[in-house]
């Protein structure tokens, strides 16, 4: 995102979130006159037709032939778009309200005409709690149907919509602005102020039909150009004490306390810099025994300051999580302040920082520069910067242009740029720039709070002795041999050798620490929200406020993209896998945290097998006291044997045994029982020697697609959902899996075709309809119609029981009920267009899902349609 904080605190920009569209067509389409009639009556009186409802819904399409525009007449209480396409009428109406069985849709003036197709829609279908709907499969938000981006939805709108009502961009060119107009299916997640019930979060299918305006409709009149009813000014002199809102007045306490907090980072920065310098050199130079080194020696007031900050951003976080509508503005005159910490206010001349800067050609310059004149204005001239400190001794305190902004967000030239700090000089602080400064401050609390959780500067004196020694690796050779002089090295010598207090406690605040990280874990989701929900708030540009218009929100797995950082933005309760059969269950930790208060309780003890001296060692036996960790980890086998023979060859090339890929159309209900479509890519491998496999990924030409994950054995396996949308882009293409060892090198691949995948109309079943309820004893006839275009070798029917506590579908025991395959199983055609599933299937009440599978297995594609229905 280019409109973040370029400026200010010098964050990182945000990056742009996944925002292919999804197709979900929840169009019910019937295509002969017995689907017709049970949607419609129609009754004709001297040459007049009038067309009445059989169902609920909001919205309707028809396609007449043999009438003209002129004949159609529709009631008052719908709009509507009569438009002509392919010598046959379109016509489209919807309601705000609902239509109810007998209502009046059309009164026809003619008895020849022949209605061809129906489609209707009903809206209240999509509308889901916030819960429902994953907050990082962002698409775009607004008031959807303001087409003129004129903050209101009206007549204006509706002439551009009815242009490109009927347009299908899956076959059939668009104009490049036709995305605009397709703004259903959509839901309301802000649902509060006057966006309480407005359809505001689209999640597209390509194409404007009955869905799209059924939802512009909804929205039609409605208008959010009504400002906040007022603005506070926050500078220097404000009295926090007099704000009596505890929303605002905590997020004017942040705010202020802003300036103060950089005093104290930079106070430390300044005050342990040779510290500092050092430990980011053996970080740089991958200098491991420096760098533990430094943390060993971290001076004990430099890590209390790191934990007073980190406590200070903790408290920030929370003040800054508000959990309401702000209907106040904040005016954040931001340079009116002392930023850097002289004593005085100067808001007129620029902030300046004390470096080491070198620029292209020259030699490196220390010193105090300014922060545009000399940095910001020069970027492109600088080669390198060593940030020092704030320069105290050099009056300024400007930190924010707003004009230079607006040029370097707009490309502009800024050779010739003339700096000036003035009164224009703000920012509009709403919900939007609180929720992103909470969620930074919200991550730096959690991942710093976790680092002090123990005491890991205070190894045993034996490994210290060690590594501050020039013979590092003689040391540990020697250490090791005392260790194991009898074969055994037990846990409290490993204890008191190497471990010492590392894994003991910090201090006595250990659950508090806790269950405070806990706590901030479970309200990133809250502060995300109100990102989210702000962002569709401020669909329109709005001056000075750098949250306002369509942006593009957080890509929190761009910013934290490994498995243990996923823990902080994701959900406690989902395991992790670590490398081979080993899982981490973060929820045990966090439950219960008196069991790992005291880490060395887990130290296993270990037994060698071979010759010491010459350190010929043949099997290495480990015996954990508790191998599950108190149920923290699972897939670790007890004892643990390891034969450093087999050990050493297996690691040298671990072999991929077989290698299947699937490519799934699949057809599946969602809670309200509407058929939606998805792409899966199913993989499954099996390599041996798992324990010698850092990870398994899947690339598709030079794209990532998934990592695959270890399940038992030597089984690696992932299916990984795609919008169906996409089909082009991974059909016809070749798919490899790289194994890769503990130094990370690819070891061994397979590749393996993908062919034309089959897409979503291919197949669908017309009954039973989903949740369908069947007594005991009754046969199910499953019906279906077939659209297929691409061949198909093999095809079959399952059913499998939904454990209804659960909702999970027991795949394990899936029965198939007929297939065209294999001679020993029930006969059946797809061809036939349906099946008589035997009653005695279904042993027991309760949910069954009925699937109807085609295969391409010369492609490695196929076909899935889903439905369920309960036996009661």
């Amino acid at each position: 995102m280019k409109k973040f904080l370029y400026l200010f605190f010098i964050i990182l920009i945000i990056s742009l979130l996944l925002s292919a569209c999804i197709k979900d067509n929840k169009v019910i389409n019937e295509n002969n006159n017995l689907n017709i009639s049970r949607i419609i009556d129609i009754s004709f009186n001297d040459n007049v037709a009038v067309v009445t409802s059989k169902v609920t819904a909001d919205s309707f399409e028809f396609l007449i032939t043999n009438v003209s525009p002129d004949k159609i007449e529709i009631p008052s209480m719908f709009m509507n778009i009569v438009k002509e396409k392919e010598d046959k009428l379109l016509v489209a109406i919807s309601t705000i309200n609902f239509v109810n069985a007998g209502d009046v849709l059309l009164t026809i003036k003619a008895n020849n005409f022949n209605i061809e197709k129906i489609d209707y829609f009903s809206r209240n279908t999509l509308t889901k709690q916030y819960n429902d709907f994953d907050p990082y499969n962002w698409k775009w938000g607004g008031l959807l149907g303001d087409f003129n981006l004129s903050g209101k939805v009206d007549l204006t709108d509706f002439s551009s919509f009815v242009y490109y009502y009927g347009m299908n961009s899956c076959n059939e060119d668009v104009p490049d602005e036709f995305s605009r107009f397709d703004i259903g299916p959509a839901l309301n997640i802000v649902n509060k102020g006057n966006w309480k019930y407005v359809y505001d979060y689209k999640l597209e299918d390509w194409q404007v039909n009955i869905i799209d305006f059924s939802i512009f409709t909804a929205n039609y009149g409605y208008s959010i150009l009504e400002s906040p009813s007022g603005t506070i000014v926050l500078n220097s002199n404000i009295d926090i004490t007099s704000i009596s809102t505890p929303a605002y007045n905590d997020v004017l306490t942040v705010l202020k306390s802003l300036p103060d907090e950089i005093h104290n980072i930079n106070d430390i920065f300044f005050n342990h810099k040779e510290y500092i310098e050092s430990l980011m050199h053996a970080i740089t130079n991958n200098n491991f025994q420096n760098f533990i080194l430094n943390l060993i020696n971290i001076p004990e007031n430099l890590e209390e300051s790191l934990i007073n900050i980190i406590e200070d951003l903790g408290v920030f976080s929370q003040k800054l999580s508000i959990n309401d509508y702000l209907d106040e503005n904040i005016k954040w005159e931001i340079n009116d302040f002392d930023w850097n910490g002289d004593g005085i206010i100067d808001n007129n001349t620029e902030l300046h920082i004390a470096a080491t800067v070198t620029y292209y050609g020259q030699e490196p310059q220390k010193g105090s520069f300014g922060l545009y004149t000399d940095i910001l204005l020069k970027l492109d001239d600088i080669d390198n910067i060593d940030f020092i400190g704030i320069d105290k001794n050099t009056p300024g305190d400007a930190i924010f242009d707003w004009e230079f902004l607006t040029k370097k967000l707009n490309y502009e030239d800024l050779s010739d740029y003339s700096l000036t700090f003035d009164e224009n000089d703000y920012l509009i602080v709403d919900e939007g720039l609180i929720s992103m400064m909470a969620f930074i401050f919200n991550n730096i609390y959690v991942h710093g709070s976790a680092f002090f959780l123990y005491d890991l500067n205070n190894p045993s004196a034996t490994i210290t002795s060690i590594l501050q020694s020039d013979s590092l690796e003689a040391s540990l050779d020697e250490l090791f041999l005392t260790l194991a002089s009898d074969y055994t090295i037990t846990a409290s010598e490993m204890e008191n050798n190497i471990f010492g207090e590392m894994l003991k406690p910090r201090d006595d605040f250990f659950e508090t620490r806790v269950a405070s990280i806990q706590n901030s874990i479970f309200s990133q989701k809250d502060i995300i929200r109100t990102a989210l929900e702000d962002s569709i708030i401020d669909y329109l540009p709005q001056e000075h406020d750098i949250t306002s218009g369509p942006f593009e929100i957080f890509n929190i797995w761009d910013i934290y993209s490994s498995n243990f950082s996923e823990l902080f933005t994701n959900d406690i309760n989902i395991p992790i896998h670590i490398f081979g059969p080993i899982m981490i269950y973060p929820a045990v930790f966090f439950e219960n945290p008196e069991d790992f208060k005291d880490l060395s309780i887990y130290l296993p003890d270990i037994t060698l097998e071979g010759t010491i001296d010459s350190k010929e060692i043949e099997k290495i036996i480990i015996d954990f006291p508790d191998p599950y960790f108190n149920g923290l980890i699972s897939g670790i086998e007890n004892p643990l044997i390891i034969s450093t023979i087999d050990f050493n060859q297996n690691m040298q090339k671990p072999q991929i045994i077989n290698y299947e890929m699937e490519g799934i159309t699949r057809i599946r209900p969602d809670d309200d029982g509407i058929p939606t479509s998805e792409l899966a890519l199913r993989f499954d491998v099996n390599i041996s020697n798992p324990e010698s496999v850092q990870k398994v990924e899947v690339w598709k030409n030079d794209e990532y697609i998934t990592d695959l994950y270890y399940e038992r054995d030597n089984y690696y396996f992932n299916e990984e959902l795609f919008d169906v949308i996409t089909l082009n882009f991974y059909e016809d293409a070749n798919y490899t899996v790289k194994v890769y060892n503990y130094n990370n090198e690819v070891v061994d691949s397979k590749t393996l075709y993908l062919g034309k995948l089959y897409p979503e109309n291919s197949l669908e079943i017309t009954s039973p309809y989903n949740f369908s309820i069947y007594t005991p004893g009754e046969n199910i006839t499953l019906q279906w119609n077939n659209n297929l275009n691409l061949p198909y070798e093999g095809a079959e029917i399952n059913i499998a029981k939904i454990n209804e506590i659960t909702n999970m579908v027991d795949w394990e025991n899936r029965k198939r009920v007929a297939d065209d395959y294999v001679p020993d199983t029930p006969n059946f055609s797809i061809t036939d267009l349906s099946y008589n599933i035997p009653a005695n299937i279904f042993e027991s009440s309760g949910m069954y899902l009925i699937e109807l599978v085609i295969y391409n297995w010369s492609e490695n594609t196929s076909f899935e349609y889903h439905t369920i229905i309960g036996i009661q």
